[in-house]
């Protein structure tokens, strides 16, 4: 990785020249036009991404420019500003592009004028070309380009933390559809792309959802950062009285959600099976996967057979693993289900489960244990 130190650092990764050399080639079909566009792309990206960080400056904030993969981006640091500031440094970037592209054009004008060299009206007329093209999609309303982001700015600005739910969403139809239109002229580069942002915005929009405003508020987020801090270092109870001033203050949203998953794990940490199942289960659409995975094991200690079953179900359709295969297995078994328990057994063993011997004694399975099918896995785990 290439960095250049400075008041505003630079560091260009080894993928923005490999992408760059990528569109380069397909663009011109030669070694020296993917010189020539990989030269073109560095000091465009360069000039949008100080357009973003010059003004940040100018507002009090320190930035450093990354060239990326998937092209540029400026990160920022320092104080919140407010929301015109913030539309003023996004809205930079692009105007830095359109600056550039407007020089170019008037530098092309004299040139055809001129007897000047073919490769330097070759760079004039691709910086043309590249500028005003990644200025307007660049523009477009979609997570994360610039006009995605000023389109979230808005309508936060105007409708709060609704209107940033509904930059997402349109973010997300404007995307697929600008997909489909490239894939239909034939540019699948770029309709590739645009369905990558399809998918990374329909993320966003679904983790968007449960927030609240609570979630915006720093003091919640900071005492959240405390509590965690004393969950590392052992300070349970010094985390508890945190978390349950985190769940009374905020009373929904994801900071709610962490407070529970937190308090839930203490509880089931101390065997208090039946108060952790019970704080837990109504938060079961918002659980990361390490609690979704706490309450699958819950539910089965607390006999919810069909909960336990319906949430190792949707656990293994995305984490696949023989811990929660073998509580599904259980639960059936419980409920004098032959044919389940011994396939979600089989999908246990399959997925790598220690000790089936073992496992098979367990009393769990003593209703189904004289089952033909049964005692086959059984003889053949004997073997083993």
């Amino acid at each position: 990785m290439l960095t250049i130190p400075g008041k505003i650092p630079i560091r260009i990764h080894p993928f923005f020249w490999v992408l760059a050399g990528i569109i380069g080639w397909l663009s011109s079909q030669s070694v020296l036009g993917t010189f020539l566009w990989v030269f073109i792309i560095t000091y465009s990206v360069l000039i949008h991404e100080f357009g973003h960080a010059l003004t940040a400056l100018v507002f009090g904030q320190e930035a450093e420019i990354s060239l990326v993969a998937m092209g540029g981006l400026t990160q920022r640091r320092g104080r919140e500003l407010k929301f015109w500031q913030d539309f003023l440094v996004v809205f930079n970037g692009p105007l830095a592009g359109l600056l550039l592209f407007f020089i170019a054009l008037q530098i092309n004008t004299y040139l055809l004028s001129e007897q000047s060299s073919i490769v330097l009206r070759y760079i004039v007329q691709v910086t043309i070309y590249v500028n005003l093209f990644w200025s307007i999609v660049n523009l477009l309303p979609v997570q994360p380009l610039d006009g995605g982001r000023l389109l979230s700015i808005c309508l936060e600005g105007f409708f709060g933390l609704t209107g940033l739910k509904i930059a997402l969403f349109l973010s997300m139809l404007i995307s697929v559809c600008v997909g489909v239109f490239f894939f239909v002229f034939s540019n699948v580069l770029i309709g590739a792309f645009f369905l990558l942002l399809t998918y990374e915005s329909y993320q966003n929009w679904r983790r968007s959802l449960p927030l609240s405003s609570s979630d915006r508020n720093e003091e919640l987020q900071q005492l959240l950062k405390d509590a965690e801090k004393d969950l590392k270092l052992g300070h349970r109870d010094d985390a508890w009285v945190k978390l349950s001033e985190l769940r009374k203050v905020s009373e929904e949203g994801m900071i709610y959600v962490s407070a529970t998953q937190y308090m839930a794990a203490l509880l089931a940490a101390e065997q208090r099976y039946k108060e952790a199942y019970d704080l837990i289960l109504p938060n079961q659409k918002n659980l990361d996967p390490e609690h979704l995975h706490l309450l699958h094991q819950l539910s089965f200690r607390n006999k919810d057979w069909e909960t336990a079953i319906n949430l190792g179900n949707r656990i293994y359709r995305s984490y696949p693993g023989y811990d929660t295969a073998l509580i599904n297995a259980y639960c059936y078994a419980m409920k004098r289900e032959v044919d389940p328990s011994i396939g979600w057994l089989q999908c246990a063993i399959r997925d790598g489960l220690p000790n089936v011997n073992v496992v098979l004694h367990r009393s769990e399975f003593d209703s189904i244990r004289q089952d033909p099918r049964f005692q086959e896995l059984f003889r053949k785990s004997s073997q083993d």
